[in-house]
């Protein structure tokens, strides 16, 4: 299936063979609590200004199970699942102020660009040791979230996960308010140019293969059809379509809240 991101190339960030031209690689542990809970590894680095986050597979924390009878109706469900395996491709283009990613909708993994925004991180006053670092921590809001870091100024790495940046050191640990989004730090290694670069390459080639939108035209079309809901059940069998509802969906991705929205 061309929208399935095959990712057997991240094996290349473990090659045995290092280099004297190698590049840091950050590696994180990832957990969210979007409703299912899931983990997943998570992997950043710099390369030419550009910053390069992506994640392994999700796996759910629960057993996700397509086919299931509702205990009091007998009625039989089906638990539909977005285009996909969970994988993340971030790109931060610093000198270009423009910032690219992928998300599942409905049948398809989408493209999005968008402006690149650096964020505003304070010092709450606070210091914690986090598994052997001295951090300090801070406090940013983004697109409709609050997160605290843990950042250790001992290393002069300003860049984190997803689309994390403008840390004044490496960012240990990095998570919100509501504990519903967790990146932890688990280790840094070195892996050499050479394969960074293959796997840049690899990399452009799927990500010029999906269907472009900007930010804000995904985000139109994510609330317009339900998180994608609705363009999955438009292809389901006949009696597998479930009942409209009126309710409007609540948005529960990692945005809530976009720069070009009115506040309320």
């Amino acid at each position: 299936m061309k929208f399935i991101f095959y990712i057997a190339f991240f094996s290349l960030f473990f090659a045995n063979g290092q280099s004297n031209d190698s590049i840091p690689l950050l590696e994180y542990e990832v957990t969210y609590s979007l409703g299912k809970a899931l983990v997943k590894k998570g992997y950043v680095f710099n390369y030419d200004s550009n910053v390069y986050y992506n994640t392994s597979k999700t796996v759910f924390l629960e057993n996700m199970e397509r086919l299931t009878t509702d205990e009091v109706t007998g009625i039989p469900n089906i638990n539909l699942f977005s285009a996909g395996d969970g994988t993340e491709n971030n790109v931060s283009f610093f000198k270009e102020h423009r910032h690219f990613g992928t998300y599942s909708l409905g049948n398809e993994v989408i493209g999005t660009e968008e402006t690149l925004l650096l964020q505003k991180w304070e010092p709450t006053g606070k210091n914690k040791n986090v598994n052997g670092r001295d951090c300090i921590e801070m406090k940013a809001d983004f697109r409709g979230r609050t997160y605290l870091a843990l950042v250790d100024l001992s290393v002069p790495i300003n860049f984190g996960p997803w689309k994390f940046n403008n840390f004044p050191g490496l960012p240990v640990l990095i998570y919100d308010t509501e504990n519903k989004l967790k990146w932890t730090l688990t280790q840094i290694k070195k892996e050499s140019q050479e394969n960074i670069i293959s796997f840049i390459e690899k990399q452009e080639v799927y990500l010029k293969s999906l269907k472009k939108l900007t930010l804000k035209e995904y985000v139109n079309l994510y609330d317009e059809t339900g998180d994608g809901h609705s363009l999955i059940v438009t292809k389901l069998p006949r009696d597998y379509k479930r009942e409209k509802s009126s309710k409007k969906r609540k948005r529960g991705g990692l945005e809530l809240k976009f720069e070009w929205e009115t506040k309320d």
